[in-house]
């Protein structure tokens, strides 16, 4: 596990973070990847994109809309 203390950095009109070429690799990251980033009460995730996820999230709305008592259903 890599960690590191790093502070918020001004760039231009916004506030980076510069990453070291150790916790991307740890992360699984590389420059130019596309990420998610979620905030919540004080902490910020960063996460790898799967290039799979916007297919598979609209094959899922497809079965959703196609089936919708059976989702009703399965929630109960």
């Amino acid at each position: 596990m890599a960690l590191a203390q790093k502070s918020l950095q001004r760039i231009g009109n916004s506030t980076g973070l510069v990453l070291t070429t150790d916790l991307l690799k740890e992360a699984g990251l590389e420059r130019d990847d596309e990420v998610l980033v979620h905030a919540e009460a004080g902490r910020i995730t960063i996460t790898k994109l799967d290039p799979d996820f916007d297919r598979l999230m609209a094959a899922a709305d497809r079965f959703v809309a196609a089936h919708p008592n059976a989702i009703r259903k399965l929630a109960q």
